[in-house]
């Protein structure tokens, strides 16, 4: 039963940073150019990609959260048996490796030419 809730908890805190890379690629946030910048497109305004921002680091905090709690429900409560460890630590892994991997290609993107390329 343990192994069940941990699976879950780790599915559900995958699924949340997912979305906070989602959100992060949507406010157009990226570390291709000077430092860490936000890409301006001409539909959209600050207050959406503020807003998209806080929705993307809330996710993560959020994801890293849940990812804590999946392993300590796995872990605790005597000792576990090798197969529970052991799928908590695959899953738990397998989470961290796809939503970091996917931030590090979210941030990576580098910014468009330009929309509206200026005449020479």
């Amino acid at each position: 039963m343990r192994t069940v809730s941990s699976v879950s908890l780790v599915v559900a805190a995958t699924l949340l940073g997912l979305f906070g890379n989602l959100m992060f690629g949507a406010a157009g946030l990226t570390l291709a150019g000077p430092g860490l910048t936000v890409i301006e497109y001409a539909d959209s305004d600050d207050s959406e990609r503020s807003i998209g921002i806080g929705m993307g680091v809330i996710a993560l905090v959020a994801w890293l959260v849940l990812l804590l709690s999946a392993a300590l429900v796995g872990l605790r409560d005597g000792p576990p048996t090798r197969a529970r460890r052991a799928t908590v630590r695959i899953v738990v892994g397998l989470s961290a490796v796809l939503v970091l991997g996917t931030l590090v290609a979210v941030l990576a993107t580098p910014p468009p030419l330009s929309e509206y390329p200026l005449p020479e």
